[in-house]
């Protein structure tokens, strides 16, 4: 009989254990560091990320997907990512021409019930995400993420807006830094490694001549870098532009042949933890952009 009985509890503990472990693996169990009641957003990349964080402040949790040194256009989610994501209350991208596989996943999510904000959504021209440089167009970024938020969290719209306000005010900070820019240098030309750089030069009046079109993989032809030769010792260019990371051997080429140095403008498309750690943000690095530019354009 008391065989009989420690063999009952013996089942009824190994049923209570296989019931535990299917609730885990069938998800209805969620970790408890995860569940502090503050909604979830996922952005794709850095200047998103840094957009979003100072709308929400601590108001809500938000992840950034893309790793420094990765480019968005090419990035691959992991299994734990694309998992992560499903989890999650708020998607943000910028577009198609930015993270395809994004665009992608969009109409998944929402069916999903999972809010998607397309930040760069009729603001991008000619499949140059790059908007976020421009500190006009960035203004209207922030606005379509703090839309996007709002409409999901609604509890805290207060918060969102006060935030949204000190942010817009230090981008059009930014924006009278750039006409102060234009207006008191020298040179209009900009000569720069591929075409990261057109929307604030159009907006501000500049010239960017690119060695490369978007995509720094390209490879102009010898009749091309002949005229870029003669555009720098023409218009007394001093100074060529490139990215932090990029090694490209027609910049040294054209270095080289019209005796221009070197500069770097960072186009912010990520940052680097340590960097961020150390207190670098978007306008942050964009300062040193525009010192970078008072030195090529003769300000």
């Amino acid at each position: 009989m008391k065989i009989a009985k420690a063999l009952l509890v013996f089942v009824v503990i190994l049923t209570i254990l296989f019931s535990v472990a299917g609730c885990l693996q069938k998800g209805q169990v969620s970790p408890v560091e995860d569940d502090d009641g503050r909604i979830r957003i996922y952005t794709t990349f850095y200047p998103l990320y840094d957009f979003t964080k100072k709308i929400v402040g601590e108001s809500a949790q938000v992840e950034n997907l893309i790793p420094a040194g990765v480019e968005p256009h090419d990035f691959e989610l992991s299994p734990k990512q694309a998992a992560d994501i499903h989890d999650a209350d708020i998607f943000i991208y910028l577009g198609e021409s930015m993270e395809p596989w994004a665009a992608k996943m969009a109409e998944n999510l929402e069916s999903q019930g999972i809010k998607v904000i397309e930040a760069g959504k009729g603001l991008i021209e000619n499949d140059d995400p790059h908007i976020w440089l421009d500190p006009v167009l960035a203004a209207e970024m922030a606005k379509s993420i703090f839309n996007g938020i709002v409409s999901t969290d609604k509890e805290n719209e207060a918060i969102y807006r006060e935030n949204l306000k000190n942010l817009t005010k230090k981008l059009e900070e930014l924006d009278n830094a750039f006409k102060e820019l234009a207006s008191g240098s020298e040179r209009k030309d900009l000569v720069t490694s591929h075409a990261f750089f057109d929307y604030p030069a159009r907006r501000y009046g500049l010239n960017q001549v690119a060695i490369t079109g978007l995509s720094p993989q390209e490879e102009p032809s010898l009749q091309k870098m002949r005229e870029l030769v003669e555009f720098c010792q023409g218009n007394g260019i001093k100074y060529i532009f490139t990215v932090p990371g990029e090694n490209s051997k027609l910049i040294d080429v054209l270095s080289r042949d019209t005796g221009a140095e070197v500069l770097e403008i960072n186009p912010l498309e990520s940052l680097k933890q340590e960097e961020i750690q150390a207190g670098e943000d978007y306008f942050s690095v964009m300062e040193k952009n525009i010192e970078a530019l008072k030195k090529a354009l003769g300000y």
